[in-house]
């Protein structure tokens, strides 16, 4: 074959493959249009279901429609809580979805038990609650991923320790549990206040940081107790848990916290105190925040600036202040 020939057949071969990829291009858009269509058509028939109690039924639907509504009623349920999100339990159980579904997380193939994991949290029906939780014990860390996910979706509250318990283990990513745990929410607090007794000190550490994410200060009564744990990460955590739910029954205890041994532990109760706040503990904080060493000095001086700026501006200008009671009356002058 000459060269001017060999040039002729490449260029006739870029012809045949922009012709082929305009006509893909232009069957994926008109899939695209038709998916579009078929959304707008049943999206009033889906907010029905999911907002008006007196629908008897939903719709009769197959094939591409059959799916489109579940996308629709999945799209709202992450969205949604209470009696809407029963609604759309209820007709993903009628429609076999979810069995169908809890057959999948038995499949030979990890897509199609992925797959099934995610869509169940998206399903609203309780009733997968234990196959999730046993899908947690997958060999595929994407299942044990999408399953975490989905029983955080659904509000399990059995599965509080377990998903600790994955993230501690490492089978489950830390941000993917934390996540389900959070998505949880306050359900979760009876279930982690059990967990501040574990015997395994990464337990109690786990638990303590969420009960001061999702409790509020009526859950506090527990806490003061792990500031006296043998673990310094418990105790540290502990103090910044009663920190966020402002646990004023906790200040005694981080007054004394505030001469642990162990300097971050120090810090985290001077932290703490700063979000109680309350004058009684201003003593004990000027003490840390002139004389120890860096962590606990500075957020001791900060703690102070949040609950009496008037007195750190007083004490700067004190021959003893120290370089954090300065800089601290500095930030407030600003």
């Amino acid at each position: 074959m000459t060269l001017a020939a060999g040039v002729l057949v490449l260029a006739l071969a870029g012809v045949v493959l922009v012709l082929v990829l305009i006509v893909d291009r232009g069957r994926a858009r008109a899939r695209v249009d038709r998916l579009r269509e078929v959304a707008d058509r049943l999206r009033p028939a889906a907010i029905d279901l999911v907002d008006d109690p007196e629908v008897a039924e939903a719709p009769v639907l197959t094939g591409t429609e059959a799916r489109v509504f579940a996308e629709l009623l999945a799209h709202y349920s992450r969205l949604l809580r209470g009696e809407a999100e029963d609604r759309i339990g209820a007709y993903f159980e009628a429609s076999g979805a979810v069995d169908h579904m809890r057959r999948q997380l038995r499949s030979r193939r990890v897509r199609r038990r992925v797959q099934a994991a995610f869509e169940l949290g998206d399903m609203a029906s309780q009733r997968s609650v234990p196959d999730l939780l046993h899908a947690m014990a997958d060999r595929s860390l994407d299942v044990r991923a999408a399953a975490a996910r989905s029983l955080g979706r659904l509000g399990a509250t059995a599965a509080v320790e377990p998903l600790i318990d994955a993230a501690i283990g490492q089978r489950v990513p830390r941000s993917v549990a934390g996540a389900a745990l959070l998505e949880i929410g306050a359900p979760a607090v009876p279930d982690l206040l059990k967990l501040l007794d574990h015997p395994d000190p990464r337990f109690r550490s786990y638990a303590l940081d969420l009960v001061g994410l999702v409790g509020s200060a009526t859950d506090a009564d527990a806490l003061p107790a792990r500031l006296r744990d043998p673990s310094s990460e418990v105790r540290a955590t502990a103090a910044a848990a009663i920190g966020r739910l402002g646990a004023a029954t906790g200040r005694d205890a981080l007054i004394v916290l505030l001469e642990d041994r162990v300097p971050f532990v120090r810090a985290a109760a001077a932290t703490a105190l700063g979000q109680i706040g309350g004058r009684s503990a201003t003593t004990a904080l000027l003490e840390v925040a002139r004389h120890d060493v860096f962590d606990p000095a500075s957020e001791a001086a900060r703690a102070l600036a949040r609950i009496d700026p008037e007195l750190v501006f007083t004490v700067a200008e004190e021959p003893d202040a120290g370089p954090h009671l300065r800089e601290a009356a500095d930030r407030l002058d600003l």
